[in-house]
């Protein structure tokens, strides 16, 4: 504690005897190496002006930085008259530099008392610019001050520290402040001291310092005097006092070798062109251009003494144009004038003979080619008073279309039908007006009564909705109600509607019922007092969603007893809670699935015999024994053989497995009890003692892709990601997309499904959408990537967290690994999980094509080649993006063919 107080106090002398005392010596120019020139930063005339040094040459990679300073008098050579580009710059020389350049040397050179600083290596020349950088807050005592160091001013400036003094120097302390926890991007960025890391990111931010190229800064190494120069350089621009020997602006008037320059402020200055002035750009470092490269309207930089430019650095060679947008009312080709009206008021603007006319891609258009209501934006040169109209860009044209789409949803405020496009998947708004109609056949249609996935033809004109035909409505009938019963085949549902109206109907082979939690279940599954939502076509039940539930469902509870006198039921549910029900003689008893009477049955009411339970309030409607158990495993022990799972209610149940205890498992088909894993879902098969697992089926979900179907015995075979084909009957099964059901027939061939397992067997099918493309962009942070699909859509694709990239059946590590131009295959399964499919492609040569078959036929490469090739049915084949029809490739043609299963996705012919 002592030593740091003497440390403290140590450095508080240094200030004060710096702050106080004075220098005496005269100004010295700052040198290389540590010899002194003697010199003056004031302005000489033009004649004596030094333009280079000899160890300079024009073609030296920082000459535009470097000619810059030594025009501002920020540096000088040595007394040889050289620069010494790659000598290491000291730090006293650096805060000489930063002063000049923030344009306070004569204030730092007024004071010519002696000082002392603590540092003995100091040169005098030096010191009134250290003592007026501490002054000014450019440098800091505690932070320079080392009592271990015995040098200091003839250290070599690390780049850390220069990226420190530079940042000050143009006045962006706080912001630099801001950054300090600002996460770095070099590989290095831990070796950068804490107290200079927000220095470092604001420097870089700000493009006055770079990395080198394996990614790293090397904040300890020392900055070469060109490095120097070109910091300082490009620091210049943010700095709050230029040079008087700068001039900013724009060039308003060439003649010869004159130029008119007009500030900021609008002011003009005229400046010759000295005859060995050097001109740059500021696009790069190294690039010269020649005088006729300065342009009219062009802004620049100069350096000038006493009105003659020694350099010009062409800061933006775009032509200044001022714009006003609005919506296109006419255009007149005779007399060049387009009209528009800008917020319910209307302009005419004259258009220049050569007025060009292009989109917001930058694709050029004709002027003949405008369309009334379009949005558009005249604009015009901003510096030539009573310019025409030389560019006009249409930001958005009127939609003259009509699209077969799925109805989304109409929204009755602002307006507006949401529909996607059943051929390109694209979702598109479009405006509803008080003109626009509603159809079904030949009567009007009430669009309240329109429902997600209903098929529509919308006709747009103008962008706005003309008529909304309803070709097909998914669900002819909706209604809802609370379950009254099930008939005892299972297959009539009735309901009690509002009021006491009841409504019963026939439950179709494929109803799919969608639980509360969102689970999928069978219509054995449904009970009395559920409130259920009802999809009905051909007065059959499609889909019942059960919305929400009276009954109370316990899995696994414990029996206490039984009052037979008394017909009650004790029993512990699974979290320890006591509950009591009371036998009716509408109870049900099941042993497994097998119905059971009560007298049958009542010798398994058994204290700590597990049941699963379904009751009505204090009613008993069911009873089961439990032989099997489900949830989440949270731990597996191979030394005690204890297998723990979180139901679904949140109770946690430990079992006991054996030796020979099966593990059922997609996509290990030897799995073993040490191949579950925490999270996976389980459904367990008890022993009759009900505390030993005798077998475990696991819960998967599989991408996989249809190869084949036989709609007519409701068959399908598919191929998963790993290669494996197999084949399964759907028969029974709730298979649907988009959370409407669908039959065999209804899946297409090379799409793909989403399989949900239950060990081998399958639980149900989702039929998922895919966008098939070339990669045009890659944000692995913000998990996305856009395509251009193959209708040359371009799509951004958002990802989510959850993704995979395979490339056939490699998994590669990240979306990082997409590049673009690849071809892809994007997928996103119900649970949000979006799996990138790598499309491989090959040059291969055309030997025919055989229509009939829709088979390509390619010439051999090597003896293993394979030769024929299917298209698929969405197959993209084109010549950029012009499509051409198959029958087009002929012998010879050499194209890029990318395949999915052996299937020709996309074929490419240059």
């Amino acid at each position: 504690m002592k030593r740091n107080m003497k440390k403290t106090l140590t450095m508080a002398v240094a200030y004060s005897l710096v702050s106080s005392m004075v220098l005496a010596a005269p100004a010295y120019a700052e040198v290389s190496g540590g010899s002194t020139t003697t010199g003056t930063t004031n302005a000489s005339s033009s004649a004596n002006v030094k333009l280079s040094f000899p160890d300079v040459p024009s073609s030296h990679w920082a000459v535009k930085h470097i000619s810059k300073l030594l025009l501002e008098g920020i540096v000088q050579g040595d007394d040889m008259g050289r620069y010494n580009p790659d000598s290491k710059v000291s730090q006293q020389d650096v805060i000489i530099m930063a002063i000049r350049m923030m344009g306070l040397e004569s204030k730092a050179l007024e004071n010519k008392a002696t000082i002392s600083l603590p540092w003995s290596d100091v040169r005098s020349d030096a010191r009134p610019y250290i003592a007026y950088a501490i002054d000014q807050g450019l440098i800091d005592l505690q932070e320079e001050y080392d009592a271990a160091a015995s040098k200091w001013g003839t250290k070599e400036a690390p780049r850390e520290w220069v990226a420190k003094i530079v940042v000050r120097a143009i006045g962006k302390k706080q912001d630099a402040i801001a950054k300090a926890e600002f996460p770095g991007t070099f590989a290095d960025n831990d070796k950068i001291s804490s107290g200079n890391a927000g220095y470092v990111n604001e420097a870089v931010s700000l493009g006055i310092v770079q990395g080198f190229e394996d990614n790293t800064f090397r904040p300890a190494d020392g900055v070469t005097r060109a490095q120097m120069a070109t910091f300082l350089s490009r620091a210049e621009k943010y700095s709050p006092n230029l040079s008087d020997r700068a001039l900013v602006g724009t060039v308003m008037a060439i003649d010869g070798s004159k130029l008119t320059i007009r500030d900021k402020n609008g002011l003009t200055k005229d400046v010759t062109l000295h005859t060995n002035a050097s001109f740059y750009t500021y696009k790069n470092d190294t690039t010269r251009l020649t005088p006729s490269d300065v342009k009219l309207y062009n802004e620049v930089y100069v350096l000038h003494q006493q009105g003659t430019a020694y350099l010009i650095e062409v800061t933006n060679d775009e032509i200044p144009m001022t714009g006003v947008e609005g919506k296109l009312v006419s255009v007149d080709m005779n007399e060049l004038t387009a009209s528009i009206e800008v917020d319910g008021k209307y302009y005419t603007y004259d258009l220049a003979s050569n007025v060009s006319v292009r989109d917001l891609n930058g694709a050029g258009l004709s002027l003949g080619s405008l369309q009334e209501d379009s949005v558009v934006e005249l604009k015009k040169h901003a510096l030539i008073q009573d310019a025409k109209i030389s560019q006009i860009v249409v930001k958005e044209m009127p939609i003259n279309k009509t699209v077969d789409a799925a109805f989304l949803s109409f929204d009755p405020v602002n307006l507006t039908v949401k529909v996607k496009d059943r051929q390109t998947g694209a979702e598109e708004a479009f405006k509803v007006t008080d003109k626009s109609v509603f159809w079904q056949g030949d009567n009007y249609f009430d669009p309240a009564n329109l429902f997600e996935g209903d098929i529509v033809r919308v006709e747009v004109k103008k962008s706005k909705v003309v008529k909304v035909e309803v070709v097909q409505q998914l669900v002819e009938k909706r209604d809802e109600g609370k379950l009254l019963s099930l008939s005892d085949d299972k297959t009539i549902v009735t309901i009690q509607k509002s009021g006491d109206e009841l409504a019963s109907y026939k439950a179709s082979d494929r109803v799919l019922v969608v639980m509360g939690d969102g689970s999928f279940g069978s219509i054995r599954d449904l009970m009395p007092g559920d409130q259920l939502k009802l999809e009905i076509n051909q007065n059959k039940i499609d889909k019942v969603t059960v919305q929400s539930r009276s009954i109370q469902n316990f899995t696994l509870a414990t029996i206490e007893t039984y009052i037979a006198d008394s017909k009650i039921l004790l029993v512990k549910d699974e979290l320890g809670n006591p509950k009591s029900y009371l036998v009716t003689d509408k109870t049900r008893f099941l042993y497994d699935n097998t119905e059971l009477t009560l007298a049958n049955f009542q010798s398994n009411f058994v204290k700590g015999k597990r049941v699963n339970v379904v009751a009505s309030e204090s009613t008993l409607l069911s009873v089961q024994i439990a032989t099997r158990m489900e949830g989440t495993v949270t731990s597996v022990s191979t030394t005690t053989g204890e297998l723990t799972i979180k139901t679904p209610t949140g109770g946690y149940q430990t079992y006991k497995t054996l030796s020979y205890t099966s593990v059922d498992k997609y996509s290990l088909p030897s799995a073993k009890l040490t191949d579950l894993r925490t999270g996976d879902y389980v459904r367990g098969f008890f022993d009759g003692t009900q505390q030993t697992v005798v077998g475990v089926s696991v819960r998967e979900t599989q991408l996989v892709h249809t190869i084949s179907k036989d709609a007519s015995n409701s068959r399908i075979t598919v191929k998963d990601l790993a290669g494996n084909t197999s084949s399964y009957s759907l028969s029974g099964l709730p298979v649907h997309r988009n959370g409407q059901p669908v039959s065999t027939n209804d899946i297409a061939v090379d799409e793909p499904l989403q399989i949900t397992f239950m060990g081998k067997s399958i639980e149900s099918v989702q039929v998922l959408d895919a966008v098939r493309g070339k990669v045009t962009g890659v944000d692995a942070v913000a998990n996305r990537v856009t395509v251009t699909d193959y209708t040359n859509v371009s799509r951004v694709f958002e990802t989510g967290t959850n993704v995979s990239v395979r490339n056939g059946s490699t998994v590669l590590p990240s979306l990082a690994s997409v590049k673009p131009d690849d071809r892809v295959e994007m997928v996103k399964d119900t649970s949000g999980n979006t799996t990138v499919l790598i499309i491989p492609g090959e040059q291969r040569t055309v030997q025919s094509y055989d229509a009939s078959t829709k088979v390509l036929n390619l010439m051999r490469r090597t003896v293993n080649d394979k030769l024929a090739y299917p298209l698929h049915d969405k197959a993209y084949i084109h010549q950029g993006t012009q499509l051409i029809a198959p029958t087009a490739l002929v012998s010879g043609n050499v194209v890029t063919v990318y395949l999915i299963n052996d299937k020709i996705v996309e074929i490419a012919k240059p």
